[in-house]
């Protein structure tokens, strides 16, 4: 081959892989490509997963034991469908809030002591405003106590085989006994969605509305990325900005889980980021692949990091119905839903066999005091005869002696 004959070759070569290169461009969607292009994820637990044979599309630290905040409110629902679907109560039953609801810290409602709403209103307030007053109501009203919903909890989490996960309360307010990992979201999340399909509405809602007020979801991906379906996020000190986000583009649905990150901003742009990658991902490995670690990883405290003043004045958290997020993963928010309506009332079910049975705990009623012995002195120290009291202080009379006849 001559010289000019191979600048020719090599100019087309170099024509055709320019051509080559412009059509995958073309092809690949802006957004994806934005996603490639972002910062290394940060080292934080995370999970990727094609619900369609259980993929893994991206992980790690999927087994880290972490503090889940308002996800507990997951399995708070979770035990709740289970409940209706056996027919212990009826979506119509009334949870009433009590004085320990009335009790517990933010976020909450606020209704005053012994309000009722039916069982799926208090769900949907449950999973759209996470009020942690409400899961308290929702337990006691279904189980009869706390501790006993907590019981029920335990239970569905070891029935589904979630290794790493202990409940403490049903709202998700911080305990160090209190913890999930990434793998065991994606199971309790999977199990909701297939199991409950009636119920995938309360988790797409971006916003409810009670009285004049509006309540909008934390999950900012709502409104925000195509195809979501919304689930759960969560936030205490302890934790960070935990999600469970999941979201359908075609005949694909990806569910992704994120702990511990920085912000609200940040822990929408990871969920966005990783749910673009996955659907760019046509395979992946099965979570059973996957090797649990050979001993538990204890939860970490981000107090220290995320809740000085110093980190709150320097992250963006703004209410999320007014968020204004500049994000290439996320697009402005576009209002798609009206709001649902939420009110108090309406109950036109019975209540749970559990609740019904407080009235009768033998601890809340009170029982008589036996009556204590009286033991009655002389002014020598030495007790009485029973003979000669009354009722244990009044003396019996002495018997008069018998008069003798005068001669």
């Amino acid at each position: 081959m001559t010289v000019a004959r191979r600048k020719i070759f090599a100019a087309l070569c170099s024509g055709i892989f320019a051509c080559l290169s412009l059509i995958v461009l073309l092809l690949v969607p802006a957004t994806v490509q934005a996603q490639q292009d972002g910062p290394p994820f940060p080292d934080i637990p995370y999970v990727l997963v094609d619900t369609a044979g259980n993929r893994v599309l991206a992980a790690n630290r999927i087994d880290d034991r972490w503090h889940p905040a308002s996800l507990t409110k997951l399995m708070t629902a979770y035990v709740t469908f289970r409940a209706i679907e056996r027919g212990e109560i009826s979506p119509g039953s009334p949870v009433t809030v009590t004085t320990n609801a009335v009790k517990v810290p933010p976020s909450r409602m606020g209704y005053p002591k012994d309000t009722r709403l039916r069982f799926d209103t208090a769900l949907q307030i449950l999973i759209v405003k996470s009020a942690n007053d409400i899961a308290v109501a929702v337990a006691e009203s279904l189980a009869g106590t706390v501790p006993a919903f907590v019981a029920r909890m335990n239970e569905e989490a070891q029935r589904l085989g979630l290794e790493n996960t202990r409940f403490v309360n049903p709202n998700g307010l911080h305990d160090t006994g209190q913890y999930v990992s990434a793998r065991d979201m994606v199971i309790l999340s999977s199990a909701i969605w297939n199991e409950f399909p009636q119920y995938r509405e309360f988790f797409e809602t971006p916003t409810i509305k009670a009285g004049d007020r509006l309540y909008t979801s934390y999950n900012l991906l709502l409104e925000r990325f195509d195809g979501t379906t919304g689930m759960k996020t969560g936030f205490v000190c302890a934790s960070g900005y935990n999600i469970v986000a999941s979201a359908e583009r075609g005949s694909r649905r990806l569910v992704a889980v994120v702990f511990g990150a920085s912000s609200q901003t940040e822990r929408a742009e990871l969920a966005a980021r990783l749910l673009l990658r996955g659907f760019a991902t046509p395979e992946g490995r099965t979570m059973a692949d996957i090797a649990h670690p050979a001993a538990p990883v204890r939860p970490v405290n981000m107090r220290p990091v995320l809740c000085t003043e110093k980190a709150r004045q320097s992250r963006y958290d703004p209410a999320s119905e007014t968020a204004v997020i500049k994000s290439k993963w996320l697009h402005p928010r576009q209002v798609t839903k009206k709001p649902v309506v939420v009110a108090t009332g309406g109950v036109d079910g019975d209540p749970s066999p559990a609740w019904l049975a407080r009235a009768f705990i033998p601890s809340r009623v009170p029982l008589p005091i036996k009556r204590p012995e009286y033991s009655v002195v002389g002014v020598d120290g030495e007790a009485l005869d029973s003979e000669a009291l009354l009722r244990g202080t009044v003396p019996v009379p002495v018997r008069r002696p018998a008069a003798s006849a005068v001669q």
